[in-house]
C-alpha cells in the first residue's frame, strides 16, 4: 500500500508541476499534448502500482510433496500428483 500512495503522490506532484509550468510559458498546442501525456503516463503508473498491490500469483505446494509447482500445472511435476 505504501508503494501505491508513494506513486500516487509522485504523480500529483509532477502534474501539478506540469500545469504550473504550462501556464505560466502559456499553453500553445505543444504544452497541451505534453500536458496531455504527462497525465496518461501518471495515471498508467497509478494503475501499476495499484495491481502491484494486489499480490501477485505465487507457486502452489503439492499436497503430496510439499513441492512448489505452478498454479496452473494439472500436476506435480515433482512426484506426479494430480492437483487437488
Amino acid at each position: 500500500m505504501r508503494f501505491t500512495n508513494a506513486v500516487t503522490a509522485l504523480v500529483l506532484v509532477a502534474t501539478s508541476l506540469a500545469v504550473v509550468v504550462g501556464l505560466a510559458v502559456g499553453l500553445n498546442l505543444v504544452t497541451a499534448v505534453l500536458l496531455g501525456v504527462i497525465v496518461l503516463l501518471g495515471a498508467l503508473s497509478v494503475a501499476v502500482a495499484r495491481k502491484s498491490d494486489r499480490g501477485a500469483v505465487g507457486p502452489a505446494t503439492c499436497a503430496e510433496c510439499g513441492g512448489l509447482i505452478s498454479p496452473n500445472a494439472p500436476y506435480c511435476k515433482h512426484c506426479g500428483a494430480p492437483r487437488s
